[in-house]
């Protein structure tokens, strides 16, 4: 009788280090899940990043080139009320 509980314990102890060995293959292999994951997750938002830098480029350019228009249209329109104000008079 103290054999087979021996046995059945000895039994037992080996389906326990299965289990414990394939959970730590699942393990393993959901670290590299979640590795490769934020991996994935950084390029991603180093790229958005690297988006974003270039539309505030953009905008910047956008912003250069209304102020010169703005500054044209007043040139524009001083230049306009010199040449009309003699002909009004």
């Amino acid at each position: 009788m103290e054999n087979e509980a021996q046995a059945k314990i000895l039994q037992l102890l080996d389906v326990i280090s299965v289990e414990v060995a394939a959970n730590r293959t699942d393990t393993s292999e959901l670290r590299n899940e979640m590795r490769s994951g934020f991996g994935r997750v950084e390029r991603r938002l180093g790229n958005l990043q690297i988006r974003v830098e270039n539309v505030e480029i953009e905008l910047r350019i956008v912003q250069t080139d209304l102020r010169t228009v703005q500054t044209d249209l007043r040139s524009f329109r001083g230049e306009f009320e010199r040449r009309i104000a003699p002909l009004e008079h």
